[in-house]
């Protein structure tokens, strides 16, 4: 069974004994772990603890900042111990045709994922968004212009005095409900990334930027509908930051539809990391993650 942890309590001392976690009286088997996160500001770590949890699972540490009103977060990274040669060297001399469409396969589903989305809320809109796929820098357009027409309709669906999508320092509880979410899922893929053998600050989309892994913020685009999805199923708990955190955790053991079979999230991510990597060597054709019509359900 896999356990995804969730530290609140303050003052806790971490430490490892025997392959197990331990605080206090209460203990976890390592081996166990699908993802950590810290909300508790105070607790204490042992050295072997951080680096036997940084090469189990994905560890999120999240404060709410009360002065500038957001969730700050960062992760714990692997040592790089498996390191894909063949994968980096495609990956920094990628033919354009390639990274064309890598880029655009990226763009274009996420932009079919949440108008999919979109037609829980309103099912008389089209099955298909209007898009057409030309050019990477046509698709980064239409991207944009697609958000100016999902934004608005998907928080007004949840929220009728609320049509602005809040990025930075959000201060809504739904616009921080989502930055969070998509803080925890894009340090999960970032840690998929190192598990790969993949260099996430190597990316196709997003520009190279000093303490920033562009390739999990590429990977990332077609499962940002996920967090969308689970901030629309657990509205109840939009102000309850503890009880979203909770549901973000469970969201990495639902089930989702991936190459006709049903997954764990956590087990989409690494198999669309794989397909990544096996772009890149010319292995077979990248498979970004679809939203399925009967995941969309809300």
């Amino acid at each position: 069974m896999i356990h995804h942890l969730i530290l609140l309590g303050e003052k806790q001392d971490l430490r490892i004994e025997a392959g197990q976690l331990r605080a206090g009286e209460k203990c976890i088997a390592v081996e166990t772990l699908g993802s950590v996160q810290c909300l508790s500001e105070s607790c204490r770590w042992t050295q072997s603890s951080l680096e036997a949890i940084a090469s189990q699972c994905p560890s999120i540490f999240a404060r709410y900042d009360q002065r500038e009103k957001r969730w700050k977060t960062f992760s714990l990274q692997m040592r790089a111990r498996h390191v894909n040669p063949s994968a980096l060297w495609r990956l920094c001399r990628l033919k354009p045709l390639l990274a064309t469409t890598l880029s655009s396969d990226l763009i274009y589903t996420k932009i079919c994922n949440q108008h999919l989305l979109l037609r829980a809320f309103q099912p008389e809109l089209p099955i298909h968004p209007k898009l057409k796929e030309n050019s990477h820098n046509r698709i980064l357009r239409l991207e944009a212009q697609y958000a100016r027409f999902f934004w608005p309709r998907y928080l007004s669906y949840l929220e009728q005095d609320l049509f602005e999508r809040e990025k930075r320092r959000p201060i809504h509880p739904l616009n921080q409900a989502l930055s969070y979410g998509y803080g925890f899922l894009y340090h999960a893929i970032e840690w998929q990334c190192y598990a790969s053998g993949l260099d996430p600050t190597i990316g196709l989309i997003h520009r190279l930027r000093k303490n920033r892994p562009s390739l999990a913020c590429d990977l990332i685009e077609p499962l940002r509908c996920v967090v969308e999805l689970t901030v629309a199923r657990n509205w109840d708990n939009i102000e309850n930051k503890q009880a979203m955190a909770v549901c973000f955790a469970e969201m990495m053991e639902s089930r989702w539809s991936y190459k006709n079979h049903q997954f764990r999230l956590r087990a989409v991510i690494r198999q669309m990391v794989e397909s990544f990597v096996q772009a890149l060597d010319e292995k077979g054709k990248f498979q970004p993650f679809r939203l399925a019509p009967r995941d969309a359900c809300l």
